[in-house]
């Protein structure tokens, strides 16, 4: 879903946009590079996620030469009732960078709305807004754009979270920026399931439910919480997507991996294991196999 910086900086203005025009809440985000995750109170939830999908793949589509539907035909939504319940998406949502190995803590993981939480008592949050005029913010959006006047940008033409993000009501299932790094460092066991009994309703949010993965990709998961596995030298997605974009590209010829032929993508695909050492499903992922 997202090759580059600027991919991901068109997806939450997208995000914003399309919140502000269905009136929708969103309390938390998280981008992968082959999906995406929140938190959203919202009258119509799929109408959201359904607009918000078709806006992001008309942009991808262009920019990438590629045509057709991005990713599994019908976005998952779970409806979630109840103080805990809410508590413990959230948390998984926010944990999201962790438990897929893209960072060693969850506040480690730069795409996602976790660092802006508590972000004064805390400190982490990146985003820094800059003053743009009101016209200046409209050259990074989609033409007649509708967006508050309040909103802010920062310097890469990216709305800040907090413009446009519930945050504030986020933060009152954590009650304090101690039990919310408590949270975000938590292992997963049973006693999250049990907090959960409390609200009498409903089956228990669980990890599993959240990804809609099979239990060998869980269990992987789930040892990716205590942060030992993570290598900082591994490239991630989005660094393979960029070699791959900036410096093999050229000499086949091509302005996209979408544009290759299957013996150009398998020749492109051998180099990458070669000289690389990357494993075969990461390039099939950043080649869009």
């Amino acid at each position: 879903m997202f090759r580059d910086e600027e991919d991901h900086g068109v997806f939450v203005n997208l995000m914003a946009l399309r919140a502000f025009v269905s009136d929708a809440e969103i309390l938390a985000d998280a981008e992968m590079s082959t999906h995406f995750h929140s938190v959203v109170f919202a009258e119509d939830p799929m109408l959201f996620a359904s607009a918000l999908r078709m806006s992001y793949t008309k942009y991808f589509n262009h920019k990438y030469d590629r045509k057709g539907r991005m990713g599994q035909k019908y976005t998952f939504s779970q409806k979630i009732d109840g103080f805990n319940h809410q508590m413990v998406a959230l948390s998984y949502v926010l944990r999201n960078g962790l438990h897929h190995g893209a960072a060693p803590t969850a506040l480690g993981y730069a795409y996602c709305s976790v660092r802006e939480l508590f972000a004064k008592e805390i400190g982490l949050s990146s985003e820094r807004s800059r003053p743009f005029s009101r016209a200046d913010m409209a050259a990074y959006l989609p033409r007649y754009s509708a967006f508050p006047d309040h909103w802010q940008m920062d310097e890469s033409g990216v709305f800040l979270r907090k413009s446009f993000m519930e945050l504030r009501r986020a933060e009152q299932y954590y009650g304090s920026a101690r039990n919310y790094l408590y949270q975000m460092n938590r292992l997963t066991d049973e006693s999250w399931k049990e907090d959960q009994q409390k609200d009498n309703t409903g089956q228990p949010v669980t990890l599993s439910m959240i990804e809609g993965a099979d239990e060998k990709s869980i269990a992987q998961m789930l040892n990716n919480e205590h942060g030992r596995n993570f290598n900082p030298n591994r490239l991630q997605d989005m660094d393979v997507c960029r070699l791959i974009d900036h410096d093999l590209l050229p000499s086949f010829g091509v302005r996209s991996v979408y544009l290759l032929s299957d013996s150009q993508r398998q020749r492109l695909a051998r180099q990458l294991q070669a000289e690389f050492r990357l494993p075969n499903h990461q390039i099939r992922r950043c080649l869009g196999y």
